[in-house]
């Protein structure tokens, strides 16, 4: 068995979006000399995730609509967003209890796939996507999303 892992970078645009990245995944497993076996995609971020979906433009727009209805942005539903109440908070903490409560809700941290033959191995219809559930940080050196693809096999 063999190991083979890197890191990627998404730079994100809008509070809530969706990017496919399953093409980036079957470019690591192709470069990895890897023939088959497990892959792990992983978000580095507590607001943004990874799940397998349909890659179809109607549906995502779904996906959008419902996740900004279930956690309203703005609203004074969270906890996590009164900054002057909590102990040991930055000042430039931005106020993102809904990204948080979409991250937990509506996606995974990571999930793990197969690949065989030195490709995912995929039903018809799905697709890899790294969801960004709260836009571009507003802080100078968090401009760019990460994820990490991790392999093992033969």
């Amino acid at each position: 068995m063999k190991w083979n892992c890197k890191t990627e970078e998404i730079k994100t645009g809008s509070d809530v979006r969706i990017y496919d990245i399953t093409d980036k995944i079957n470019a690591a497993v192709k470069k990895s000399g890897l023939e088959n076996g497990l892959v792990c995609v992983q978000s580095m971020h507590a607001t943004a995730g990874i799940y397998v979906n349909e890659n179809e433009e109607f549906l995502l727009n779904d996906f959008i609509l419902y996740l900004n209805r279930s956690a309203p942005q703005g609203k004074r539903f969270y906890m996590h967003d009164e900054i002057s109440e909590r102990k040991d908070c930055p000042p430039d903490e931005p106020k993102n209890g809904h990204s948080h409560m979409m991250a937990t809700f509506y996606s995974q941290p990571s999930v793990n796939l197969i690949f065989e033959n030195k490709g995912l191995s995929l039903g018809k219809y799905q697709s890899v996507f790294f969801a960004e559930f709260d836009g571009p940080c507003p802080r100078k050196h968090k401009g760019k999303r990460k994820y990490k693809i991790g392999l093992l096999g033969v």
